[in-house]
């Protein structure tokens, strides 16, 4: 498996979108070209549902041109980037078989742009799907291969369902994809959210929003505690931030992310210093 030949689905993309001209049948080549193949890895057959779905989650919009963007693509060729990478972590951490999907980010979500260095990921059992920019740089496309990667490991390892992970889990899985990049990459590839905190951390916040509800079960209802809510005063990637340092403060001098990944987060949480 590993990396899809998206550089396929460009090239054929960008040659049906520049003959047509309405909006609806910019969005009509889109779903034919570029979410219909994605079907079968989210076993759906909502397209239309899928298609807002990965809007979504950071997918080019379709009155977006992407000519410009494709050929700087082609210089840089993401794809032999993230295969290397992807093979490495593979061996190293024993690591299943998945099929990776690179395709291009929105440059309609500035929270993107400058939270997260121009590059998201989604991770499910069965692939990854990476959104990046020309200008994306290879360490950050390393770090996030490799965040979204240990993701895939993590699932393997614990054997859980969306359905079924609690908000303690997903706060865990993500600091244990960042240390991973830490690990692997280096401290100057870890995303922001990292140390957003690390000057002005209320221990409130954690025992207010989180702590009540880490037993919360399904990933979809921890959104707002991961993401932050506005609404509800939740401040920005706390989720994202408790579970780094909850990880960072539980992995000891002689361990990896590597020895932690078939760890619960229970245990992980009683290791750190969250738990004091």
């Amino acid at each position: 498996m590993g990396v899809v030949r998206t550089d396929k689905w460009l090239d054929a993309y960008n040659y049906k979108w520049n003959k047509v001209k309405t909006i609806q049948e910019k969005v009509d080549c889109q779903r034919d070209v570029i979410i219909q193949p994605l079907r079968d890895l989210f076993e759906t057959t909502d397209i239309l549902g899928l298609h807002q779905y990965l809007l979504q989650m950071g997918l080019f919009h379709p009155e977006q041109s992407i000519d410009i963007e494709y050929e700087k693509w082609k210089e840089k060729v993401p794809w032999l980037i993230v295969q290397k990478q992807f093979n490495k972590l593979k061996k190293k951490w024993n690591g299943p078989d998945v099929k990776i999907y690179i395709l291009p980010l929105t440059d309609q979500n500035q929270l993107l742009e400058e939270e997260l260095g121009a590059k998201t990921g989604l991770t499910i059992e069965k692939g990854i799907l990476l959104f990046i920019r020309s200008h994306t740089t290879t360490e950050d496309l390393l770090a996030l291969i490799t965040h979204e990667y240990h993701h895939v490991c993590r699932l393997a390892a614990t054997k859980q369902s969306e359905d079924e992970m609690i908000l303690l889990e997903s706060m865990v899985m993500e600091g244990l994809a960042e240390k991973a990049v830490e690990e692997e990459i280096g401290a100057s590839a870890c995303a922001t959210w990292t140390s957003r905190y690390d000057d002005r951390w209320k221990k409130e916040w954690y025992d207010r929003w989180l702590k009540p509800n880490l037993e919360l079960k399904g990933r979809k209802s921890h959104i707002p505690f991961l993401y932050g809510s506005e609404v509800n005063g939740i401040p920005l990637w706390l989720g994202y931030y408790a579970g780094y340092r909850i990880v960072n403060s539980a992995v000891s001098q002689t361990e990896t992310t590597n020895h932690l990944m078939h760890i619960s987060a229970e245990v992980i949480l009683e290791r750190s210093n969250f738990n004091r």
